[in-house]
């Protein structure tokens, strides 16, 4: 090995530089000095309890994973220097003690593996030639350190493992800190830990610390490509999120609706898909996604379906669920009249939760309904859900148990309403508090007080029992009336039901339709009672004496 400068000085001082292909370089209480242009070439391991002196190069350049440890025995903090670094050894550099680049760390081929120990990068030293095949694997509980961090953008140019490729740029206005970071494989329910989501996430998280807690003022650019984002992800409306790690409450993720936007990039190595947020002086674990990252707002509301509603039971009917017609996917999206704000839209349920297999119950599901979330100060709706309705009125979230989780939002005072395809909606009459830990119950089924009346004749809601009740049934053409009224097959709910059976046909079995009035799965027009068939539903829904019954507005 050729050196053009070695100069060594410490009794008991140990070097060994071999030229064969496993050489190793230990370095024990010894002062080794590389000259100005200069480079030891290392092909085996580096073991050393002192920094490396001088203004030349290490190359590690092995045909097998090299392991580099510049902390050997020392404090747990302690990371000594080597100056200048070079990686070129396609098999990988792992390291097994912190270590530290004084000036320079240049990417040929291959990666650094920190495994459970930190890479630290002084604040002038530069990182070169890193890219999709070449970075710091940040595969445990090791970080990539920017020492005094501030002013200057700094890439980090990391992912979790040697074949995900994740680096972040962090700028900081606030006091100059060590800022480290490392890649996560997963985006986490509890943070850095708990279970990875398996939708709607780009499947990496980062972890963010500092030195010295508070004072940092970090902007945060996260960058992904198109393979690392999860079955429903929506880069046109995702953002950056962070996980509130309070003691003594799990208060989730912060991301707002308000704080979506879409991505930027072609999701490639060469433009990776990427998001920016800045102000950010909490630091802990990032990621980029939509709903599951979505700051909590949890409701439980509860409201019957006259429709299906039966008297003897004071429960619903879910003949749906028990033909099989409730659909996985949300039928809400693109229908008329329904228009999905903030996170809603596309939800989906496990087939067999809404399936002839689950649980017949008073927590079986009859359908689903679409929840919106209004501002308390002039009405206006905010953001919507569709949710699963069970048969003892709850309103709940796509797992069927759940309390109703209106994502991102903050917590506060909030009107809830509540609509079904062929029901007449309802509204709270009065605006109420929700929070991001704890769910807030609101029964409308107690009173006629509870909903919004408006500016309608006919009472807001109908009573399906003595005392208990419910949504107006009978709305089969979307226009937010029930009425027996008007010329035209969509004019009225009756003409709707003989326009959709035609002049020679008396039923339609096995159908999940809005003109399915009691939501029995057929629409039919012959059959004793209400419960048989859908024109004796919207006879007794509309009575001897009323021709119309309308929804208020909201």
């Amino acid at each position: 090995m050729m050196i053009k400068k070695l100069q060594l000085a410490a009794v008991l001082g140990l070097i060994f530089c071999s030229a064969s292909t496993k050489a190793q370089l230990t370095i024990d209480n010894a002062t080794f000095y590389i000259e100005s242009g200069a480079t030891v070439t290392v092909q085996g391991d580096i073991l050393s309890n002192v920094s490396i002196q001088g203004p030349g190069k290490v190359l590690l350049k092995g045909t097998g994973n090299q392991n580099v440890n510049m902390n050997n025995g020392g404090a747990a903090t302690n990371a000594y220097i080597i100056p200048n670094l070079e990686i070129d050894n396609t098999s990988n550099v792992t390291l097994t003690g912190n270590t530290k680049v004084g000036t320079s760390l240049l990417f040929t081929n291959g990666k650094i593996q920190t495994a459970g120990f930190d890479l630290k990068i002084a604040n002038a030293a530069t990182v070169t030639g890193a890219d999709n095949t070449k970075y710091v694997v940040t595969n445990g509980t090791g970080r990539l350190i920017r020492e005094a961090l501030a002013g200057t953008a700094f890439t980090y140019p990391i992912g979790n493992t040697t074949t995900t490729y994740n680096p972040v740029t962090i700028s900081n206005s606030g006091t100059a800190d060590d800022i480290g970071v490392r890649c996560l494989t997963d985006v986490y329910t509890a943070g850095s830990t708990g279970t990875p989501f398996t939708k709607e996430v780009a499947a990496a998280s980062w972890d963010i610390s500092e030195a010295v807690a508070s004072g940092s003022n970090l902007s945060l650019t996260t960058n992904w490509l198109t393979a690392d984002e999860l079955p429903g992800f929506n880069r046109t409306k995702s953002g950056i999120s962070y996980y509130i790690p309070t003691a003594g409450a799990t208060l989730g993720w912060d991301l707002l609706n308000s704080q979506t936007s879409a991505a930027t990039g072609a999701g490639t190595a060469a433009s990776p898909y990427s998001f920016t947020r800045t102000g950010i002086t909490s630091l802990g674990t990032f990621a980029v996604g939509t709903r599951p990252v979505l700051s909590p707002l949890l409701v439980s509301p509860k409201i019957f379906l006259q429709g299906p509603y039966n008297t003897t039971n004071f429960t619903m009917d879910n003949n749906l669920r028990l033909l099989t017609l409730i659909p996985t996917l949300e039928p809400y999206t693109g229908a008329t009249g329904f228009t999905h704000n903030g996170s809603g839209g596309g939800e989906t349920a496990a087939a067999s939760l809404v399936g002839p297999a689950a649980p017949a119950n008073n927590d079986a599901i009859v359908d689903w309904v679409f929840v919106q979330l209004h501002s308390a100060v002039d009405g206006s709706i905010l953001s919507t859900r569709a949710a699963l309705i069970q048969r003892d009125g709850d309103v709940v979230e796509t797992d069927g148990v759940s309390p109703l989780n209106m994502a991102g939002n903050a917590a506060g005072n909030y009107y809830v309403s509540i609509r079904h395809r062929n029901h007449l909606g309802v509204r709270s009459a009065s605006s109420f508090s929700l929070a991001k830990t704890t769910t807030t119950s609101y029964d409308f089924t107690n009173a006629l007080s509870k909903a919004f009346a408006g500016a309608v004749s006919n009472n807001a809601m109908a009573t399906v029992n003595t005392g208990v009740f419910g949504m107006w049934a009978g709305n089969a053409n979307d226009d937010l009336k029930t009425n027996m009224t008007g010329l035209g097959p969509n004019a009225n709910d009756y003409a709707k039901l003989l326009n959709v059976l035609g002049s020679s046909t008396t039923s339609i079995l096995n159908i999940y339709s809005k003109q399915d009035l009691n939501m029995d799965g057929k629409v039919i027009m012959t059959g004793l009672g209400p419960a048989a068939n859908d024109y004796a539903k919207l006879l007794n829904v509309l009575g001897s004496s009323v021709n119309v019954i309308t929804q208020p507005t909201f």
